[in-house]
């Protein structure tokens, strides 16, 4: 189910500039403000991320992190 947020005391120069940014992109401002929400919320936080990388298993190599990068990067 769909549910409302308001968002009181917006700066006028962001209103401004979201409504402009809106119209660039053919969108209302409320469903350009949707898609940016969207957007933001699909990135995770430092804390979510660093807890994802704390949760893996460590990895073993026979190789040194600088003798894989040298790898990766080739030859200078």
């Amino acid at each position: 189910m769909s549910k409302t947020i308001h968002v009181r005391n917006v700066p006028d120069d962001v209103h401004r500039e979201a409504k402009a940014r809106a119209a660039r992109e053919g969108l209302s401002l409320s469903a350009y403000v949707l898609r940016e929400l969207e957007r933001t919320l699909d990135v995770p936080t430092i804390e979510e991320a660093l807890a994802r990388l704390r949760s893996l298993e460590p990895v073993e190599s026979s190789m040194s992190s600088a003798e894989m990068i040298r790898e990766i990067r080739g030859p200078l």
